[in-house]
């Protein structure tokens, strides 16, 4: 019998890999560098289902060090100018009312004001009182089918403001392949 076995599970729509070692008392979670996905070692014994249970027990935490881990690297490789950023905001800005027009009838919603910022911890906000709706300019880097599954993930905020069951099986009915897009923009190319 080896000494560790490794996994992937996927917990909430996140692959997360899973390393069971035949000698250790404890499970932990690490986010890892440079992007932030997360890793469980656990007990050999402990089944998926806790495993699921533990990870999603400690989702909050996951995400203030995935904060921290993706921040490192972005300091180290270099925060971008503000002419990147005002590039950023310009292409943004021209793609984002278009989507909102062609979504927002087909789900029912009425978005308020739209806003473009240079965001570290998010890729979208949506006040879901006021309607109004923030976009973080960095996803002018990345394809364009990410910044569409952005959009609709923040207008299905004004039908369901958590990111619960409904919330999936909303994104399920607008937006099929929502996890995909997701995954592509965490970096995690699914094939």
């Amino acid at each position: 019998m080896p000494h560790s076995v490794s996994t992937v599970l996927e917990v909430d729509g996140e692959r997360i890999r899973v390393i069971r070692r035949r000698n250790q008392r404890r499970a932990y979670i690490r986010v890892k560098a440079p992007d932030g996905c997360v890793e469980v070692s656990a007990p050999w014994h402990v089944n998926d289902a806790e495993i699921k249970r533990f990870v999603s027990a400690h989702a909050d935490w996951i995400n203030r060090q995935r904060f921290h881990v993706v921040e490192g690297e972005k300091s180290r490789l270099g925060a971008p100018t503000p002419e990147e950023i005002a590039e950023w905001r310009a292409v943004v800005a021209a793609f984002v009312p278009a989507l909102v027009e062609r979504w927002a009838p087909v789900m029912g919603v009425k978005p308020g004001k739209l806003a473009y910022r240079n965001m570290v911890s998010r890729w979208g906000s949506c006040n879901v009182k006021t309607g109004r709706i923030c976009i973080n300019v960095q996803l002018a880097a990345h394809p364009p089918e990410c910044l569409e599954y952005v959009v609709v993930h923040e207008l299905c905020h004004l039908l369901e403001a958590s990111h619960g069951p409904r919330f999936k099986s909303l994104m399920d009915t607008f937006l099929p392949d929502w996890r995909s897009r997701e995954a592509k923009l965490r970096g995690d190319i699914r094939r």
